[in-house]
């Protein structure tokens, strides 16, 4: 009876303990949340976290609309951006374990009946693993002022191939092809198209039905749409030049058609979608651990490209507080994001701000290594 009683209060005092721990991590986190949101002007944040054992916690501080005083909560969906290519890799890296296409083939091989493909520069000797590493030379065409005026003028509309890639046509190469790194969005317009020439099939069609749908990510959606299901509103400091407002989002409804972005990025989600993404695509669970490994190894010309960061094929390597790393940021007018992995915690993690001026405001890399530290304390 002793015995039993013993053990009682000793399962009890766990209870206790265990439950002051959790209040003390979340007081610490929410503190250091909204202090950072407050110094740097931000509007809100959500957070989720997924440990090793599984376990995962979601978090939303600020407000979704500040002007109505509606708070940011952790069920609303927010753009991803350029974490969005990280899908095309994925589906791309499924078709050379297949055999079906060759990293080393040259992208023109693919497309002999496109004509057009010729005045991007660079593009005889662009082959499929150059884009992925984005050793392409290709330049950006989102960041043609020419895009955005399209945007502001017919805001509905829907891009083709060609619609997207024309504003760099004839244009300089960034560098030639192979021999520099530059960040470019143009890669993954043609990684798409690779990958629907392929397969014959839809893009969006395979993101659902191969990636979303059998791993249970129900609220990540495609960018097809100005309406996506429960969207936070965003905000925009952006310069003028691109007709961006100040407000993203009015009456559950995006300033433009995001289609524009498509493999580009082109993803919608909750940031706990998105943790569960991250820790999908970094421990290996949707293609080979060749692909793994091209996809988290600094590529020869990927090496401490941006803010120190090294580059592989869909994927940024970084120097963290808990080591390597292995994630991605993104950026959408009104919103900036972040994903992470720390190979060494098997901890995935992912990081979204209803404002696009986050990025510029505050090191969001130290900001989410802060965050998952807490998490971790005991």
């Amino acid at each position: 009876m002793k015995h039993k009683l013993h053990s009682f209060i000793l399962l009890i005092f766990s209870l206790i303990i265990s439950e002051f721990i959790v209040a003390q991590e979340q007081h610490l986190l929410a503190e250091t949340v909204t202090k950072t949101l407050k110094d740097n002007n931000l509007t809100g944040l959500c957070f989720s976290i997924i440990h090793s054992d599984g376990t995962n916690k979601d978090y939303a501080f600020g407000f979704t609309d500040v002007e109505k005083n509606l708070p940011l909560l952790t069920s609303h969906t927010l753009f991803s951006g350029s974490i969005g290519k990280t899908y095309a890799a994925t589906l791309l890296m499924q078709l050379v374990d297949s055999r079906k296409v060759d990293l080393k083939e040259k992208l023109i091989n693919y497309f002999p009946e496109l004509d057009w493909l010729n005045k991007l520069a660079n593009i005889q000797d662009i082959t499929i693993e150059m884009l992925l590493q984005h050793t392409s030379g290709l330049p950006r065409y989102v960041l043609k002022t020419e895009v955005w005026e399209t945007l502001h003028n017919n805001p509905n509309k829907i891009w083709s191939y060609k619609d997207r890639l024309s504003f760099i046509f004839n244009d300089e190469p960034v560098h030639k092809a192979g021999e520099s790194w530059a960040y470019s969005d143009t890669n993954y317009i043609l990684i798409g198209m690779l990958i629907e020439k392929i397969t014959s099939e839809n893009y969006y069609d395979l993101v659902q039905s191969q990636l979303l749908k059998p791993n249970q990510l129900s609220n990540t959606y495609p960018s097809l749409t100005r309406s996506i299901p429960n969207l936070a509103v965003g905000y925009s400091r952006l310069p003028e030049a691109f007709f961006v407002p100040n407000k993203t989002v009015e009456n559950e409804e995006y300033f433009i058609n995001p289609q524009v972005e498509w493999t580009g990025g082109g993803m919608a989600s909750t940031t706990s979608d998105l943790a569960k993404w991250a820790k999908l695509y970094y421990e290996g669970n949707l293609f080979s651990k060749s692909a793994l490994k091209k996809i988290t190894t600094p590529n020869p010309n990927g090496l401490n490209v941006e803010n120190k960061s090294s580059y592989g094929m869909g994927s940024f390597i970084y120097d963290s507080k808990l080591g390597e790393a292995y994630g991605h940021s993104g950026f959408m007018p009104g919103f900036n994001s972040i994903f992470i992995y720390y190979p060494n915690k098997k901890i995935a993690a992912a990081l979204q701000f209803n404002c696009d001026y986050a990025a510029t405001s505050l090191n969001m890399n130290k900001l989410i290594d802060d965050l998952v530290l807490i998490s971790l304390e005991k």
